[in-house]
């Protein structure tokens, strides 16, 4: 595969699909994953959607990863760098500043 497929697949692997992959492929349920990571069953389908901003922060949300990571066997250092690299692209595309044209009121003046 040349190097921007690569690059475009990797754009798909998220923490969340990494994560939801290793659960499905171990037959455990969302809630089966909750209880064993002792968080409400609704926190494992957000962290799946890497919906990150719906937990308290984003140092919670790193260590759910991590913590969900280590549960199912997964290389820790890997689902936080991607964690890491998804929360700085999206930091970065929250800053940029969406501008339009500028629309004129007419004063029904010749």
């Amino acid at each position: 595969m040349s190097d921007g497929v690569l690059r475009q697949i990797d754009a798909f692997t998220t923490p969340g699909t990494t994560l939801r992959a290793a659960r499905v492929a171990q037959g455990m349920s969302e809630r089966e994953a909750a209880d064993r990571l002792n968080l409400m069953p609704e926190y494992v389908d957000i962290l799946e959607r890497d919906d990150y901003a719906s937990l308290r922060s984003p140092a919670f949300a790193r260590g759910y990863v991590r913590a969900y990571g280590q549960m199912l066997g997964r290389d820790e250092a890997e689902l936080l760098r991607a964690f890491d690299e998804q929360r700085d692209t999206r930091a970065e595309q929250s800053k940029r500043v969406e501008t339009k044209a500028l629309q004129l009121q007419s004063t029904g003046l010749g």
